[in-house]
């Protein structure tokens, strides 16, 4: 058994019930997410590459229904959720950027391995906060009534379909309205 994969069972990692729509959906990749880095994390060579591809193609469409989504509308409730928005934003250039030296590797590198881990080690500290911290947050924003998470759920379902599909017929994402990295300001 791996390390990330137990968590899926674990306090808010968990799938509930009453989970809104766009939350449910969202752990459920989560979810995905931490069974691919264990099944990495026990491959070599050429059954690592097409899970590391796998990964990356994931995470980017992952990446975009959040910030397309989901995060302007956590953002708009307030200053601190703002904050916690734009840690994540940081966290997806991050995990992208990754993704990028990844994507242009044929997985026989020296550091192949370690990359496909370190975006591991990152992407499931980031999805673990959100679990803990920003769904909670927009939990709750839906029970106070200034989020409907259920039909956001059903716009993002709809856009990762479309991009799926897109993904499908082309072999690329395409132009999204994510946030890029260059969007992020330097120091």
């Amino acid at each position: 058994m791996g390390k990330y994969a137990p968590r899926n069972a674990e306090g808010d990692h968990r799938i509930l019930k009453d989970d809104p729509k766009a939350i449910a959906l969202l752990k459920d990749e989560h979810h995905a997410f931490r069974e691919l880095f264990d099944k990495a994390e026990e491959q070599e060579d050429d059954a690592l590459l097409v899970t590391a591809r796998e990964i990356c193609l994931r995470l980017s469409i992952h990446m975009t229904i959040e910030e397309e989504l989901l995060y302007p509308a956590v953002k708009s409730l307030g200053d601190e959720e703002k904050d916690e928005v734009n840690e994540g934003i940081v966290e997806h250039a991050s995990g992208k950027a990754l993704c990028a030296e990844i994507e242009q590797l044929d997985g026989t590198e020296e550091l192949f391995k370690s990359k496909v881990h370190v975006l591991g080690e990152e992407t499931i500290h980031h999805i673990d906060e959100e679990d803990e911290e920003l769904f909670e947050t927009a939990k709750q924003a839906a029970k106070d009534g200034k989020l409907d998470l259920d039909a956001l759920g059903e716009k993002m379902r709809e856009r990762q379909k479309q991009l799926y599909d897109q993904v499908a017929e082309s072999g690329e994402v395409g132009p999204t309205k994510e946030a890029r990295v260059e969007e992020i300001p330097s120091v």
